[in-house]
């Protein structure tokens, strides 16, 4: 390493003070509006044989931060990640620092205790004191495979030394509003697509109960075995949350592993005032639940929990005599996880708990959760905009409304609304189909978002719809 690479390093390091003490700007420019080919024009991407220097190292990097998109902002509302707690940027420095993986407590030991503490609060948050067991995962997409994966085990033994081949078809029950992951889940396991079974979905985007159990009927005629229920908690697209009791009735009933995947949602179960939306997840086999949404983790910061300890275990053990050791074997937690290597995810969830307190949690999302109702109130008193629902959680979902126009010239209408907003690059938010009609979507993931601010995206939503009225 030559001597002026300090020079590089401070520069970084000035990057990350700023980007975590940086006093919020409404004005910010949160993206540039270049398409992939312009992008890519403007980057020195190609790789040399001779490295760069320290000076263009640093314009390398100012040119990658300034063409990146800023999401630890409140108006970027486009995915479901965004305002990050300034605690876990430092628990993710901590993290690259000490550089290890999570497979034995050889290598990890305090991040092995760390871990099983941080999953044993959790499982009292949903079954009650010295209940649960899990694991932290890449992200809700691999906690919702676990679940498939254990569903599987939990069924028949047999099937982890014999495979799928001699068993009957399955049957996987979905809402059609369950996030995409099953899809791909069910590819990637083996039971073929034929297995997911989605299905309809109420007004308010939860999953209808009646239509689920005629098509438990439905499958079995069909010589299908019930096999995975899911319950959500915090759909993908509007936040709402499923009637987790009921499901869990269906899924006793008919013996199903119940699954719920709370990824966006579980975080409600912090707050006391909030968590009752959560009623019936106690019921649940396992539980899918995020950090890096509504908690402001940086990504990512994701777990997979079950009711029964020894689950895990169960299904992903194997013999590594070169890594696992008999003496270490309780907190060896790589064999209660698919993957190999892995980060101390935990770690940054155990710090932000550690400094914030069970009521620094609380009122985070309840702060969210008036943030969140505050815009639906404001929406509802606005005769150019429709509010979808109540939000159920901290996604806002509503359209401009433009009497003169069907709907599907509203539905266009709405989408040119949101790409014109995009493309000043000021407010980031997103549009999706519910009810078969197209809605504007804001993701709430600061705590400290202002009323100023929310009255600041509403009136440019229609401000912009007004002008794009009179054009046409």
């Amino acid at each position: 390493m030559n001597k002026h690479f300090d020079i590089l390093v401070q520069e970084v390091l000035d990057f990350a003070q700023k980007s975590i003490l940086e006093k919020t700007v409404d004005s910010k420019q949160l993206r540039k509006d270049l398409d992939p080919l312009s992008l890519q024009k403007k980057l020195a991407l190609a790789t040399t044989s001779k490295g760069l220097s320290n000076q263009e190292m640093i314009e390398l990097i100012n040119q990658i931060i300034d063409h990146s998109v800023v999401t630890n902002h409140p108006l970027f509302m486009n995915q479901m990640f965004g305002k990050t707690q300034a605690i876990s940027y430092l628990a993710d420095i901590l993290i690259a620092l000490l550089n290890t993986s999570m497979y034995t407590y050889e290598v990890a030991p305090v991040f092995s205790l760390i871990e099983k503490k941080v999953v044993e609060n959790l499982g009292e948050k949903i079954w009650g004191i010295g209940n649960g067991d899990g694991v932290f995962t890449a992200g809700g997409s691999m906690s919702n495979m676990n679940a498939l994966f254990l569903a599987r085990q939990n069924y028949q033994e047999q099937i982890k030394q014999q495979g799928l081949f001699n068993e009957k078809p399955f049957a996987i029950f979905v809402s059609e509003q369950a996030h995409y992951s099953f899809t791909k889940g069910v590819n990637f396991l083996g039971f073929g697509l034929d297995s997911l079974i989605k299905v309809k979905s109420n007004k308010d985007a939860t999953i209808n109960v009646e239509a689920l159990k005629k098509a438990i009927i439905q499958a079995k005629k069909e010589g299908r075995v019930p096999l995975l229920l899911v319950g959500i908690a915090g759909t993908t697209i509007s936040g709402s949350y499923d009637d987790l009791g009921s499901l869990a009735q269906i899924a006793k009933e008919h013996q199903m592993w119940y699954h719920v995947d709370a990824a966006y949602g579980g975080s409600l179960l912090f707050s006391e005032r909030e968590k009752n939306r959560l009623k019936g997840i106690e019921n649940a086999d396992s539980v899918g639940w995020n950090f890096h949404k509504i908690m402001g983790m940086s990504l990512s910061t994701s777990s997979f929990l079950t009711k029964e300890k020894g689950q895990l275990n169960k299904a992903f053990n194997v013999d590594a005599g070169y890594l696992f050791h008999e003496e270490t074997e309780d907190f060896d937690l790589g064999k209660k996880s698919l993957r190999g290597g892995r980060r101390p995810d935990a770690f940054k969830l155990w710090l932000s708990w550690k400094y914030q307190g069970d009521i620094g949690f609380s009122k985070h999302v309840e702060n969210l959760r008036d943030t969140s109702l505050l815009m639906a109130n404001l929406i509802e008193n606005d005769p150019s905009l429709e509010l979808f629902n109540t939000p159920h959680s901290t996604i806002v979902c509503f359209r401009y409304v433009s009497k003169d126009k069907s709907l599907v010239e509203s539905d266009a209408l709405n989408k040119q609304i949101r790409n014109q907003i995009f493309k000043e690059g000021k407010i980031i938010f997103n549009y999706a189909t519910l009810n078969k009609a197209t809605y504007l979507r804001c993701v709430i993931l600061d705590p400290e978002m202002t009323k100023k601010q929310v009255k600041l995206i509403l009136d440019r939503v229609v401000e912009v719809g007004k002008q794009m009225e009179q054009k046409n």
